[in-house]
């Protein structure tokens, strides 16, 4: 048997979403892998694309894109990436209906995962990285940012918060990170003891942002959550019209389920 999450209607995830049970996955055909899953990312893109999804399906549509697992058949032919075997640890992205205790891969998506790396960590090592570049490369578009301006990112302490304020430091990005709590403010500072954390648990914290930014043009504001803290930061910091990259185009946090 093989369980699987699916949907056949849009709407909150918490109420469409079911757990189902099907036939146990075929034999993989060439080019394909078979995986048996260990881990699986949550991401909010995942949960909008459940609650966008417009009709009824007429049959149930599997959810997920992105997974961890072991290697238990390989078809024949086909071209593999290195280390990708049988009884070896692999992730995958994107898969459609990764959500689920097996799946059937095209072995182009299938990449190994290094030993040193936890299931749940692998789980995210496709998405992530790739959007922290299309992050990268939306942000030095702005011809501002590329001279003397800087970005300002929202929910720094996420995973992709944590790649972008590394990414930025490697290319010499200029960068004001803000973050919820005082606790994730300290953990970030330790992290990145170079790149100034604003938490907006302290009373004046736009202020605070402004101070650091001591002038300078906010080109790009990363956001990933979209809301009364966006509106803030626009109206409180704006300088030469940032733009705002949302979550809905390049920006997803994952949290892994194993």
């Amino acid at each position: 048997m093989n369980r699987c999450v699916v949907y056949a209607r849009g709407g909150l995830p918490a109420d469409v979403l079911t757990v189902i049970e099907g036939p146990g996955p075929a034999a993989p055909e060439r080019g394909q892998v078979l995986i048996r899953t260990t881990a699986f990312t949550v991401h909010p893109g995942d949960l909008q694309a459940v609650e966008a999804y417009r009709g009824k399906a007429a049959r149930p549509v599997p959810a997920g894109l992105e997974a961890t697992g072991v290697v238990e058949a390989i078809g024949r032919g086909g071209r593999l990436a290195a280390g990708v075997e049988v009884g070896g640890r692999v992730t995958v992205f994107p898969q459609p209906g990764a959500w689920s205790q097996w799946i059937v891969a095209d072995a182009e998506v299938v990449v190994a995962v290094p030993d040193e790396l936890s299931d749940e960590v692998a789980a995210q090592m496709l998405a992530n990285p790739l959007t922290t570049v299309m992050l990268r490369r939306e942000a030095q578009e702005h011809l501002a940012f590329g001279y003397d301006g800087l970005l300002v990112q929202t929910a720094a302490g996420s995973s992709v918060g944590r790649l972008v304020t590394g990414v930025s430091q490697f290319h010499n990005l200029a960068l004001v990170n803000v973050v919820r709590s005082e606790r994730g403010a300290a953990e970030l500072r330790r992290r990145f003891p170079d790149v100034p954390v604003v938490s907006t648990e302290r009373p004046g914290w736009a202020d605070e942002v402004r101070k650091t930014v001591d002038g300078r043009p906010v080109s790009v504001a990363f956001d990933p959550v979209d809301g009364k803290l966006t509106e803030s930061l626009r109206s409180r910091v704006r300088s030469h019209s940032p733009r705002r990259i949302p979550s809905s185009v390049a920006y997803s946090r994952g949290t892994s389920v194993s």
